[in-house]
């Protein structure tokens, strides 16, 4: 400063200064970078498993609609004995056997429920992202839940009264058969119950083919955005 060195003392400092901020800026950036890349990383581990879990439920689903169209097909066939009057076989001990038997699905949703403690925005593809919550929260978690619960309050409020009234089990054989067939080929209350029964089990495959449907296409969509990355 005595030698009247002051303007390029300060244009050294300034320059110093400029320089450390440059370095904490990139400094910055970087450590931004390295977080945003593990947020990716996460994301795409969280798709992955989502995929796994809906590729479960998709062959839960087959298989569960597989048993419920046999169950199906045999109240299918009592009506078909009582509309065309046929005289009591036993091949309808199974059938009677299965008017109170349905199978319910067991389908996965920890990984969306981690998701959805993580924060949904997670997922960065805003059209994904709807689609994920469209397909566990009305599709899975509301209607296959919806039949699910309606299945089982027509079974306890309906069918077992029937199973109680009309029918003689044998729990050793797996097989049951009416009390008297031939005065509940005539009875329309049983008629009209067993035309409902039939209905609901035909409702219920007909939504599990729906949501498998659904889940589908989710699958594809996740799977468009893991080949994107």
């Amino acid at each position: 400063m005595s030698e009247n060195k002051t303007s390029k003392y300060f244009k050294y400092a300034i320059g110093e200064i400029i320089l450390v901020v440059i370095g904490i800026l990139i400094a910055l950036q970087i450590n931004n970078w390295n977080e945003s890349r593990k947020l990716e990383q996460v994301e795409l581990t969280v798709l992955k498993e989502l995929k796994n879990d809906l590729l479960f439920s998709y062959a839960e689903l087959d298989t569960i609609n597989r048993y419920n169209q046999s169950y199906l097909d045999q109240y299918k066939l009592i009506k078909t004995f009582i509309d065309e009057d046929r005289k009591y076989d036993i091949v309808l001990d199974s059938a009677f056997n299965t008017l109170d038997i349905w199978e319910d699905p067991y389908l996965y949703t920890m990984t969306y429920e981690s998701l959805i403690n993580k924060g949904i925005d997670l997922i960065k593809n805003d059209s994904l992202k709807r689609h994920i919550v469209n397909v566990y929260d009305f599709d899975i978690n509301g209607r296959i839940k919806n039949t699910m619960d309606w299945e089982w309050s027509f079974n306890q409020n309906t069918t077992q009264k029937y199973m109680v009234k009309y029918i003689r089990r044998d729990i050793n054989e797996d097989l049951a058969r009416p009390t008297d067939f031939e005065k509940l080929k005539k009875d329309d209350e049983f008629r009209n119950f067993l035309n409902i029964l039939i209905l609901v089990r035909e409702s219920n495959i007909i939504v599990n083919n729906e949501v498998k449907d659904a889940i589908k296409a989710l699958v594809d969509h996740i799977e468009e955005e893991i080949d994107s990355r």
